[in-house]
């Protein structure tokens, strides 16, 4: 138990305590801490602002615990809010955890320092308070595409194309920065980003688009701290098959992902929440060996604490063919039609090879797909109002939206 000193409204101080357990994520992935803290305490003091605590956002990876921190002046005034992954300090039980928690961190904070794109939510630094460290990132000043998703979703109308087409060229323009991303030295940091999905992008109210979270990437940093096993590390169900199948990540898996998100910003499905297509007779038309591997993926991920659904996303992906997205994109107009059956191809090559290509040519159909005028500030006032205008009605089939509650 650690305490932390908070002013009261009449400039006095009491003591706050926060009390850290474990609890399971949402994902199932990893157990996390649970820091159970008065809305208002303020949880530490750096350059004379104090970072008071607002909202509990969940956990996250690595154990690590996601909160929404106002900062305040020594006066009192508020400038405004920032969002902080917190680590406790080790224990008897939690020791090894938190250590490797504690490195993600710093990793984190150094992978930062070679990102600086308006479309990436930017790392401001590494706090380290009493035992306790806190990573300290740009608060988003909109909603994130989950967000947005849930509430369009209730009238069964999804995003229009342009909106899709915007979203996905900022997107890919911000992972086209994150892959060619070089050290000091100039080497190639060959990052990848590995969670990219409905919960990390966010659109803010004046249309920017921007990508969050790092904090999984794959990367040649030196001294990263290396994963202990291949397999997905963000939301399965965005995942590309090659991470959910065990395979090698490249650059490539970003765009399979980023190809999942759009594909239900504009039909409201997700690609590998198709349970009633994994049917026993599909599963038995694989070869034993593809069978042998996706069996081993499954034991995988259900050892590292993964949900029973997660065999449903890979049975998907060990399954999936053109002809699957072929029919999850009918009726779609062409350009964007055709962007999201490159994207979303099963195997790495046949994809766009680079966020820089991709990047590209959904710009040029965001263009194209236009009405006449400024088509960037079309999209981006849609985006701006989250793109509820000319929303698209969606139709049901045995693909959704996957929800763990």
């Amino acid at each position: 138990m650690r305490a932390f000193p908070q002013p009261d409204a009449a400039g006095s101080v009491f003591l706050v305590a926060l009390v850290a357990s474990s609890h399971t994520r949402g994902n199932g992935m990893s157990k996390a801490i649970e820091f159970k803290i008065p809305r208002g305490a303020i949880l530490f003091s750096a350059g004379g602002v104090g970072y008071e605590y607002r909202e509990d956002l969940g956990p996250t990876h690595h154990g690590m615990a996601l909160f929404v921190a106002r900062l305040r002046t020594a006066s009192g005034a508020p400038r405004g809010k920032v969002l902080l992954k917190a680590v406790p300090a080790p224990s008897e039980t939690e020791g090894a955890r938190v250590m490797r928690a504690r490195a993600k961190l710093d990793e984190q904070v150094r992978l930062a320092t070679f990102l600086n794109h308006p479309s990436i939510l930017k790392v401001h630094g590494l706090h380290k308070v009493e035992g306790y460290w806190y990573v300290s990132t740009e608060h988003p000043d909109g909603h994130s595409l989950n967000e947005l998703l849930t509430l369009v979703g209730e009238s069964q109308r999804w995003f229009p194309p342009l909106f899709v087409l915007y979203v996905g060229a900022q997107v890919a323009a911000a992972l086209e920065h994150a892959h060619a991303a070089k050290d000091e030295q100039g080497r190639p940091l060959n990052i990848v980003h590995r969670a990219v999905d409905v919960e990390h992008v966010f659109v803010n109210w004046d249309g920017t688009v921007q990508l969050a979270d790092f904090g999984l990437a794959l990367s040649d940093l030196p001294g990263r701290v290396a994963s202990s096993a291949r397999g997905p590390y963000g939301d399965h169900f965005y995942s590309s098959p090659e991470m959910l199948l065990g395979g090698s990540v490249d650059a490539r898996s970003d765009l399979f992902m980023l190809g999942v998100v759009l594909l239900e910003l504009a039909t409201g499905k997700n690609l590998l929440f198709c349970p009633d297509d994994i049917t026993p007779e599909v599963m038995g038309s694989l070869p034993t060996k593809k069978r042998r591997r996706v069996a081993r993926a499954i034991k995988r991920a259900t050892l590292a604490g993964a949900p029973p659904l997660v065999a449903d996303a890979i049975w998907r992906a060990a399954t999936l063919t053109a002809a699957d997205v072929d029919a999850m994109t009918e009726g779609l107009p062409q350009g964007l039609r055709v962007t999201l059956n490159r994207l979303l191809r099963v195997a790495p090559r046949e994809r766009y090879q680079s966020a820089g290509e991709s990047h590209g040519l959904v710009a040029h159909e965001e263009a194209s797909s236009g009405r006449s005028g400024n088509q960037a500030g079309h999209a981006r006032r849609g985006a701006a109002v989250g793109g509820r205008r000319d929303l698209a009605r969606g139709d049901t089939d045995g693909c959704g939206r996957r929800r763990d509650d």
